[in-house]
């Protein structure tokens, strides 16, 4: 028997001074408002359970990934690239810049046809950043031990490639000597269909006894030496930065500096894409009837019962009826009717504050559940995505072809890694319908014992029928609720530990996990019962009654 204790949600405020560009579930970049906390994906794998960004103040050194200043034609014919950048061609190695896109709905890049009848040299490069040998243009000043990142997106448009094609970060002095390279090896860009972001090129400063350390980053091509060639890429958005690379930021300009990403203090939702339909009720605020408020505090909607309703306490029936949780709340009340709905997929990111190992989700009407966690300084340390869809061929073609779709109504994950402070993102997905959940509970773990053989659930219907004289009927529908009775097995001084943990835990909204195989033995409610038998050494038996909370 497995306990999780959840977590009591709030809204904790999110800031962060400047916006940022995200990758959304399409692996289009699309822009984050300052003091919003952004939700990414991965653009290389968008099956991969997506994350909430959180980032340190860490350098960022873009002189300019927007391509502002490139101009479509041939290189000293008119053509040039974009502002900041620079080449190392040799001198019948030529670069035509054929299409442009500064700053779309996607990222900004420019495609570049890079030719030459018989290459007088083995490579040719560009850089985004430019190398610290320019006297004008110095290139990011870097410490010893510090570890950066140099990403950019890169498709192969046409042509053949001539050679090996890598991403290069090198360490150089301050005499522009050459100190360290990270070479990426070859990238495998031939036939790639849709512009990816590249796996980032890492490099750890060494020591620099010459003088100051700088970064050199460039894309360089091998050539073989008196070989033609003729290839366009697309190549896009470029940055280096500190410690890790996340999420882009556009600039035209110099080189900027991200600001840090900062979680208020307390648990809480921190962002959810479900939107608030009703607006917060304000007491000077004058509502007409039937209109439709929530309660900033408890997350209720209520609804006017008269004209001109205003001044009046919520909590006054005469004046206002009080619903239900607002839309994006009802996932996370005591109620599992109580559902959480949107076209598509809920993407919802919570602020634990504490070590946060377990979460359960139930009632749900869904075909897939990504769950992912961020830690401030770490980064992404945990992924996982698992599919609702349930086997239904029973071994059979035509069980394949035409038994009905069946799909699990809840998730549990107690994979969760120990970090304090960490931000957990669930997404649960129906693409093509409209996603529900009823409940979505997020804390710590407790093993109270072994769940024996002999457990078993009850379903407590709490509609009531009266019957009349001439046999026919009348039904008022209520709530129901689920009850679990289950003896489990604990070591014999574990046992007052236990029953003290759970007089703790009284009348308190649990998770208890019967088997962590079985839905039905999964249940969410408050313990009525308990009920210990010191029998035996070193095992003895506790016996557990638990009530499940109602469905509406």
């Amino acid at each position: 028997m497995i306990i999780v204790d959840p977590v009591v949600l709030g809204d904790v405020p999110f800031t962060r001074a400047s916006p940022k560009w995200v990758y959304d579930r399409t692996g289009t970049l699309v822009q984050v408002p300052a003091n919003t906390v952004g939700v990414t994906y991965d653009p290389a794998d968008l099956s991969k359970a997506p994350w909430a960004l959180l980032e340190p103040a860490a350098i960022n050194r873009i002189r300019n990934n927007t391509m502002q200043g490139a101009v479509v034609g041939t290189l000293g014919s008119g053509g040039a690239i974009p502002t900041f950048w620079q080449t190392d061609f040799g001198a019948n190695q030529k670069m035509e810049i054929l299409d442009i896109q500064p700053d779309g709905t996607g990222f900004a890049y420019m495609d570049v046809r890079l030719y030459s009848a018989a290459s007088d040299r083995g490579y040719l490069a560009i850089y985004p950043e430019p190398t610290h040998s320019s006297s004008s243009l110095n290139s990011a000043v870097v410490a010893e031990g510090q570890a950066w990142y140099f990403s950019q997106y890169i498709k192969h448009i046409n042509g053949v490639l001539p050679g090996n094609v890598q991403m290069t970060v090198r360490a150089v002095n301050g005499a522009g000597a050459g100190i360290s390279d990270s070479a990426s090896g070859p990238l495998n860009i031939a036939g790639v269909n849709a512009p990816i972001r590249m796996t980032r090129q890492s490099i750890s400063m060494p020591s620099t006894p010459a003088g100051t350390a700088r970064l050199d980053c460039f894309l360089i091509i091998f050539i073989t030496p008196g070989q033609p060639y003729d290839f366009t890429l697309r190549i896009g958005l470029p940055q280096i930065q500190r410690d890790r690379i996340d999420s882009p930021i556009k600039t035209s300009g110099s080189a900027v500096t991200r600001a840090a990403d900062v979680v208020g203090a307390g648990a809480g939702l921190v962002y959810s894409n479900v939107p608030m339909v009703e607006p917060p009720y304000n007491v000077a605020t004058t509502y007409a009837k039937d209109a439709a408020v929530y309660d900033p505090t408890t997350k209720i909607v209520y609804w006017s019962m008269v004209a001109g309703n205003v001044g009046k306490a919520l909590s006054d029936p005469a004046f206002w009826n009080k619903r239900t949780a607002i839309n994006r709340w009802a996932m996370f009340d005591d109620r599992n009717s109580t559902q959480t709905s949107n076209p598509e997929e809920i993407v919802s990111v919570f602020s634990a504050q504490a070590i946060t190992q377990g979460l359960f989700a139930g009632a749900m009407d869904a075909s897939e559940v990504r769950v992912s966690m961020t830690h401030p300084t770490r980064g992404l340390v945990f992924s996982e995505t698992k599919s609702l869809v349930l086997p239904r061929s029973g071994s059979s073609f035509f069980g394949w072809c035409f038994n009905r779709l069946r799909l699990r109504t809840w998730f549990l994950t107690l994979k969760l890694p120990v970090f304090a402070n960490a931000l957990v993102t669930v997404t649960i997905k129906k693409p093509g319908g409209v996603p529900k959940c009823g409940m979505c509970l997020l804390g710590p773990t407790v093993d109270v014992g072994l769940s024996l053989m002999g457990l078993s659930t009850e379903l407590k219907d709490y509609s009531t029928t009266t019957f009349f004289t001439d046999g026919s009927s009348s039904t008022v529908e209520r709530g129901f609720s689920k009850k679990m009775s289950v003896d489990i097995s604990v070591e014999s001084d574990r046992v007052e530990t236990i029953e003290d943990d759970l007089i703790k835990r009284r009348q308190k909204t649990l998770v208890f996990l019967g088997s962590t195989m079985r839905g039905d033995t999964m249940l969410v409610g408050r313990f009525s019962s308990l009920r210990k038998v010191i029998d035996s050494f070193p095992r003895s038996k506790m016996a557990l009654q638990i009530d499940g909370v109602l469905s509406q």
